[in-house]
């Protein structure tokens, strides 16, 4: 079980980091000074890696007594990005529109879409069965 404990005190490690991130982010958006989260100073939590490590193969099988962290793009900050100029953003709006499907319309399409698979695939399988009764059953 020492495993199981070590995964969890690290697990808290990465969530502890990444609510200090958010606290930071607040602030940064509020344009207030948030307190820092105290440390817990609990011993046997493995500091956070920042580096992507890129998950083993599924060939690969499980990796034994390694622990391999992934981490999100999200707990690194994004860089605030301009807003665009008004034509742009009219031009943008404009070709949305253009080629907006009004949801009625959308539903009716997936609905006939999924009668139309499932049609297919019973017909498939009425065609399978009468293969199989000509190949086997006639004599």
């Amino acid at each position: 079980m020492p495993d199981r404990l070590h995964e969890l005190l690290r697990q808290r490690a990465l969530l502890q980091e990444h609510l200090a991130w958010l606290d930071r982010e607040i602030a940064a958006a509020g344009d207030a000074v948030l307190e820092a989260p105290p440390e817990t100073g609990t011993p046997g939590i493995l500091p956070v890696e920042t580096t992507f490590v890129p998950a083993p193969a599924p060939s690969m099988g499980i990796l034994q007594g390694t622990a391999v962290s992934i981490l999100s793009n999200a707990a690194v900050p994004a860089e605030p990005v301009a807003p665009l100029p008004p034509e742009v953003a009219q031009l943008a709006d404009t070709i949305i529109d253009e080629y907006r499907v009004p949801p009625k319309t959308l539903h009716t399409d997936v609905k006939k879409g999924c009668f139309l698979y499932f049609f297919a695939a019973l017909g498939l399988v009425i065609l399978a069965a009468v293969a199989f009764y000509f190949a086997y059953h006639h004599d």
